[in-house]
């Protein structure tokens, strides 16, 4: 069973969406650190390079979920708004959003960035059987 290592520099070549100027090392260091509590580090289940990539956009998502304002490093406090859009307004401001469609509160979590987006179908496509743990299904998570 192989171990894998998510450096920052890694991170910053797979999404360069995320500079230095705007998210320093540390920040980027301790999302790497919560992403790798949600992918394991070790999992045999996935190859190395696979899990290289699910780390990076778990950790992705997290940063956006947390809302990183890039001036001051701090999360912004307000999540983001999930769901599709099913009308609007603009005289008198109007949106309708219809809930994202998922069976657990993860899978809605999971749903509610592009990055959570794509580190579930990637998940999904690399390891088809669920595992589950302590009578909590999951997808190979940990």
């Amino acid at each position: 069973m192989s171990e894998v290592v998510v450096s920052i520099n890694d991170f910053r070549g797979s999404f360069p969406e995320f500079q230095v100027a705007d998210y320093p090392d540390a920040l980027v260091q301790r999302f790497i650190t919560m992403a790798e509590a949600y992918c394991s580090v070790k999992n045999f289940r996935v190859k190395p390079a696979v899990r290289v990539l699910l780390i990076e956009l778990m950790t992705a998502h997290l940063i956006t979920l947390n809302n990183i304002d890039p001036t001051t490093h701090e999360s912004t406090g307000s999540s983001s708004v999930t769901g599709f859009e099913t009308s609007a307004s603009v005289g008198g401001v109007s949106v309708s959003l219809q809930a994202p469609i998922a069976r657990n509160a993860f899978e809605q979590w999971i749903n509610s960035t592009g990055y959570g987006q794509q580190y579930w179908a990637l998940l999904v496509a690399n390891c088809p059987t669920p595992v589950h743990y302590v009578g909590c299904p999951a997808w190979g998570i940990r």
